[in-house]
């Protein structure tokens, strides 16, 4: 050991270049894997904040509205008990449903609509040019509920004033027909008038859209539904456990249907997701080759390392052979001094990062140890009067 200290003080600067060197891979490898962490961190942020909404549509995927969505498909996602049992409730949040049906007031033909919330149908929204008036101490949760309430078209509310109707309320007369076996009469509470592209629509909430078929002794069929997947890591289950009531969209063009029971297809929109966890494997897959290509370089260095190394000391591998000193040690001695800069170097740079990755660390020295060791076993297979020649 003691003289392993004199041979590093002999040559400080060769010594001082194998530690920095050291020092700066090490930097880089923790790095790379800092950034590693961080595009997981990044990604798994990202994988709870997207929402991956579901749309029931035909099986060609080109339509999601006046689907006559049967109550045994609803009631998966609402688990209104009467038809069956919510099988998809429980990985679903924020489900959106819409149905509708026919009725003539006054002589005219107008819609009664039930709607989960405002965002069941996009004709009542902002951006496609509809504006709605709310009654004092009414909004949308309104449609969150069960009453008798109702949001009406401006143009109707205005008859009804003309009419001398009272404001707050509407009468709805549904006669029996083919969706009905009895007549409905109710009255609707006016919590809000709306304007825009629809004026033939009276709005409800779902649930009492519901009761009302209930009470005539038919079954809800609704117009569209879509849901938003509650917890992404649950895709792969939800996904597996929707193939038993829908196909997926265009399935049947594709040939992929066995069952003829299907009449409707799932949309699962997980483009975003496939999208991030795209992005990761690349910025991994990135980092990866930066490291291999590292790796390569500490080989090399190694090598390079031995060869300077064995020019500079020929004259002394040679008198230490003359000495007696076997390949082994001649060996052991090269690379004991080597590993102790390596080492030195690489806790350096690796104490930035709290050391790690730790193996990447163990790994680099190792690598480099290894191109320095095929040098130095190279030279030391020389025999003793060629090495002598070359020095001379």
């Amino acid at each position: 050991m003691r003289y392993l200290w004199i041979r590093l003080r002999r040559k400080p600067f060769a010594a001082v270049a194998v530690v920095l060197f050291s020092g700066l891979i090490g930097l880089a490898l923790c790095s790379l894997h800092r950034g590693i962490l961080s595009a997981q961190g990044h990604y798994d942020e990202i994988y709870r904040q997207i929402k991956v909404n579901c749309t029931v549509t035909n099986l060609t995927g080109d339509q999601s509205d006046q689907l006559n969505i049967s109550p045994d498909i609803h009631v998966l996602f609402t688990g209104n008990s009467g038809y069956g049992s919510p099988e998809l409730m429980e990985w679903v949040e924020d489900v959106q449903i819409k149905s509708s049906i026919k009725f003539v007031w006054e002589g005219e033909e107008y819609t009664l609509t039930g709607i989960t919330s405002l965002q069941a149908e996009p004709r009542l929204r902002p951006e496609n040019g509809c504006t709605i008036f709310w009654n004092e101490g009414a909004g949308e949760a309104v449609f969150a509920g069960r009453d008798l309430q109702c949001i009406l078209p401006w143009e109707l509310m205005k008859k009804l004033q003309e009419q001398e109707t009272p404001e707050d309320c509407f009468a709805v007369h549904l006669a029996a027909d083919f969706y009905l076996e009895t007549d409905y009469d109710g009255v609707f509470e006016i919590v809000g008038t709306y304007e825009g592209k629809e004026d033939k629509a009276i709005y409800c909430p779902w649930e009492t859209y519901l009761e009302i078929f209930r009470s005539t002794g038919r079954a809800v069929m609704a117009d569209s539904l879509s849901a938003t997947l509650r917890n992404n890591e649950d895709l792969e289950l939800f996904r597996e456990e929707a193939a038993k009531w829908f196909a997926e969209p265009d399935a049947r063009a594709a040939g992929m249907i066995e069952n003829d029971g299907f009449f409707l297809a799932l949309d699962i929109n997980d483009s975003q997701l496939k999208q991030a966890k795209q992005n990761l494997e690349n910025s991994i897959a990135v980092n990866r080759i930066a490291a291999a290509a590292i790796f390569v370089l500490s080989a090399g260095a190694g090598a390079l390392v031995g060869v300077l190394m064995i020019r500079s000391r020929k004259h002394e591998i040679a008198l230490m052979r003359t000495l007696g000193t076997s390949n082994m040690g001649i060996y052991i001695s090269c690379v004991t001094e080597q590993a102790v800069c390596v080492i030195l170097g690489t806790a350096s740079g690796g104490a930035c990062f709290m050391w790690q990755p730790l193996y990447q660390l163990c790994l680099f020295a190792g690598v480099y140890l290894a191109g320095l060791s095929v040098t130095l076993w190279v030279f030391l297979r020389k025999n003793l009067l060629t090495v002598i020649k070359e020095e001379e």
